[in-house]
């Protein structure tokens, strides 16, 4: 069998005897220097991959809490500081910190991180005009700056990927290793061989009554959980497992240990968002169903993420799952446990409901119709001029008489002269109802325009022409005058109209 030696030429020496310099370069000094050059570049190297490391693990922790939290809490949770610092630590170690050979010691927990991050934000809404206290307003800034953080930490992945290729490049004698003195096993990490290994262990199922005499043994494809990158997909096994009864412990047990992939994250999270599908149908029995069984995944996940195995580790996930079910469902000396996961699913619950209540309300506003009065032009306003109520005038009693046919809530809007509360009175009417009410305010005169002067020469040129304007009626005034005077003078004495047709 021949013998691959390509791997030795990516090796970086740092002590090339046979090494050629200028006649005018000391050979001994240049080794030295390019020795010092290859462990700088290497030490900065491993350095390098090592914060890197330590920066994508530290930002996958801080956003496993973020996410709970922008799923877990109300909105007016979300803009109490207290409130989020008992989430935390009710749901995490709060003694948790980053982990890491270039790692700050006295740098805080992840919990005080998540703390800090939501001061920051109060601070960033006051500076832009907004409500530091509304949790509207907070979990949209949240969702931003959950956003950069993905950024970051793709850029971050591709950046250590690169590293990761410069150091095969350039590897040292540490990184090899000869293959005669140690074993190996060779595991198959890829999706085509775990796919050929499970039809290799179909072919060979199926031979067992063939071979009576001989058994074989082949590896078992690892179990990954279902994990898809749509978050809002749900898998028929999860569907199914959502629509277990409430209650029912021993088949909801049973059908994990047959299931286990179900219990990740993404499906846990899919499961959850489909009580907001049946609330909104009116199904709050079918909606509590789902949140019940999604808070058993998350239960079971979280104890199963304190033994911080990355893939689905049949043996560790069994056990997981008998010893919730039997120290927490099951264990009738201590009811606490029970009691506190039912209270977890009726609070998630209550919020869906409440969430679903706003969203409905908001969907009602923004689909109906109204009239609000707001001037088109900027260099004018609207005003309210009320009619005389006093006044003798048939023009000004006309206008009283349909002042009168408003409602008594628009007529004290109107009498306030504040056009807000007259757009208020509208946005609480229909369209229809808003149209007759804009009828009468038209017949009784009600709303001018009123010009708005930016500066004394608009008001000075305003001036001069309302004088020049007076000045020319009256001069057309006595123009009128002059010539009826004349065409009396000019007119026989003696004649009337009448002899004139004649």
């Amino acid at each position: 069998m021949p013998i691959d030696y390509s791997k030795w030429d990516k090796i970086e020496l740092s002590d090339d005897s046979d090494v050629e310099v200028h006649p005018n370069v000391d050979k001994r000094s240049f080794i030295k220097w390019k020795q010092q050059s290859i462990h700088e570049n290497r030490a900065k190297r491993n350095q390098d991959i090592a914060n890197m490391e330590t920066q994508i693990s530290m930002y996958g922790n801080l956003n496993k809490r973020v996410d709970k939290l922008l799923v877990s809490v109300s909105d007016n949770e979300l803009a109490d500081r207290q409130s989020v610092s008992r989430f935390l630590n009710a749901n995490f170690d709060k003694t948790e910190k980053p982990q890491g050979p270039n790692v700050d010691p006295e740098i805080p927990p992840f919990n005080e991180m998540v703390e800090d991050l939501f001061e920051q934000l109060e601070n960033d809404a006051k500076k832009q005009g907004k409500n530091p206290k509304d949790g509207s307003v907070i979990r949209k800034f949240v969702l931003e700056h959950r956003a950069k953080i993905d950024r970051v930490t793709a850029e971050a992945k591709v950046k250590l990927q690169e590293l990761y290729k410069e150091k095969e490049l350039h590897i040292s004698s540490d990184d090899i290793k000869t293959g005669f003195d140690s074993g190996f096993l060779n595991k198959k990490e890829t999706e085509e061989e775990e796919r050929k290994a499970a039809n290799m262990q179909k072919v060979a199922a199926a031979n067992v009554s063939a071979q009576k005499g001989s058994e074989i043994s082949l590896p078992k494809p690892r179990v990954q959980f279902i994990e898809y990158d749509d978050v809002m997909k749900l898998a028929p096994e999860t569907e199914e497992f959502g629509k277990l009864k409430v209650g029912d412990y021993k088949a909801s047990e049973k059908y994990l240990l047959a299931h286990m992939q179900i219990i990740s994250e993404q499906q846990k999270d899919a499961l959850m968002m489909t009580a907001f599908e049946y609330q909104m149908q009116d199904n709050p029995k079918r909606a509590y169903q789902v949140i019940h069984q999604s808070e058993l995944l998350s239960y079971i996940r979280e104890i199963y993420n304190t033994k911080k195995i990355s893939f689905l580790h049949l043996e560790q996930m069994t056990e997981v799952i008998q010893l919730f079910f039997k120290r927490v469902l099951y264990n009738e000396n201590n009811p606490a446990g029970r009691k506190s996961f039912l209270e977890s699913v009726q609070t998630k619950f209550n919020h869906i409901k409440n969430r679903v209540k706003v969203m409905e309300q908001e969907q009602e506003q923004e689909g109906v119709e109204t009239i609000q009065l707001k001037s088109l032009d900027e260099t004018t306003e609207l005003e309210v001029n009320l009619p005389n109520f006093e006044s003798t005038d048939p023009e000004e009693q006309r206008k009283v008489a349909a002042f009168n046919k408003l409602p008594t809530k628009m007529q004290d809007a109107l009498k306030t002269r504040n056009l807000e509360k007259v757009n208020d009175v509208f946005a609480e009417v229909s369209l229809e109802e808003a149209e007759h009410y804009l009828d009468l305010i038209n017949e009784a005169e009600i709303i001018g325009v009123k010009a708005l002067l930016e500066n004394e020469e608009d008001f000075k040129h305003l001036q001069d022409e309302y004088k020049n304007r007076n000045q020319l009626e009256d001069l057309n005034l006595k123009e009128e005058h002059n010539q009826q005077s004349n065409a009396a003078e000019d007119k026989p004495s003696g004649l009337s109209t009448t002899d004139t047709v004649d």
